[in-house]
């Protein structure tokens, strides 16, 4: 950190005795007093940088409880569930009510259709009928035992039901990541080694800043 210099006075007594250089604040000091900078600038270094060091380190550290980090996210993430499975819910009462409705419906227009065909089938018993007779009215009854036979059978739900399969699940709630600064640290190492002065510089990585953003469809 410092040089000898005997052709200069020392900043803060100016005594011309054996001086010191700095090389921070490039100022010229006595022993005694180059001794104070050095445990004046001790003090700076523990309080501005060590201080807001440990600080951070210990915010990071925090980072490994989720329950700790960013608690009001989790909390918009389970009421965002809550209210999807409500949703969902009322959808599946909805469609539900529907399919009855429906199943009612087929029911009585099959009914009615059975119904005319009963009435015609007495008619012709109690009178004449034809072989062309007997014909239609089988076709007739296939038709009828044919759409009751689809209200039964186990793919129904195929047939009156939409099944709009198109819901991305893993879009329709998710965690985007934003970057809000990127920014390269560069940090200088100065060494004093038989009172010559020899510096290092390091170049760190780039240190990325984020914040969460909770996206919900």
């Amino acid at each position: 950190m410092a040089t000898v210099n005997k052709s200069n006075v020392c900043s803060i007594c100016n005594k011309p005795s054996i001086k010191y250089f700095c090389i921070g604040c490039k100022q010229h000091f006595c022993p005694k007093d180059f001794k104070g900078h050095e445990q004046q600038l001790s003090i700076k270094f523990d309080n501005e940088i060590v201080r807001s060091h440990d600080e951070l380190l210990d915010q990071i550290q925090k980072l490994e409880k989720s329950n700790d980090f960013s608690s009001d996210l989790f909390t918009q993430i389970e009421e965002w569930k809550k209210t999807t499975i409500n949703k969902i819910e009322k959808a599946a009462e909805k469609a539900h009510h529907e399919l009855i409705e429906l199943i009612h419906k087929q029911r009585i227009k099959i009914t009615k259709q059975l119904e005319i065909m009963t009435k015609e089938i007495r008619y012709r018993r109690e009178e004449n009928f034809l072989e062309n007779d007997i014909v239609r009215l089988k076709q007739n009854l296939n038709k009828i035992q044919e759409t009751l036979q689809q209200l039964f059978r186990k793919d129904t739900k195929k047939a009156i039901i939409v099944d709009n399969d198109q819901i991305d699940w893993n879009r329709l709630i998710y965690i985007r990541e934003e970057q809000q600064n990127c920014e390269y640290i560069e940090l200088e190492i100065e060494k004093n080694r038989n009172s010559k002065t020899s510096s290092s510089n390091i170049i760190c990585h780039s240190i990325k800043l984020f914040h969460f953003i909770i996206i919900s469809k």
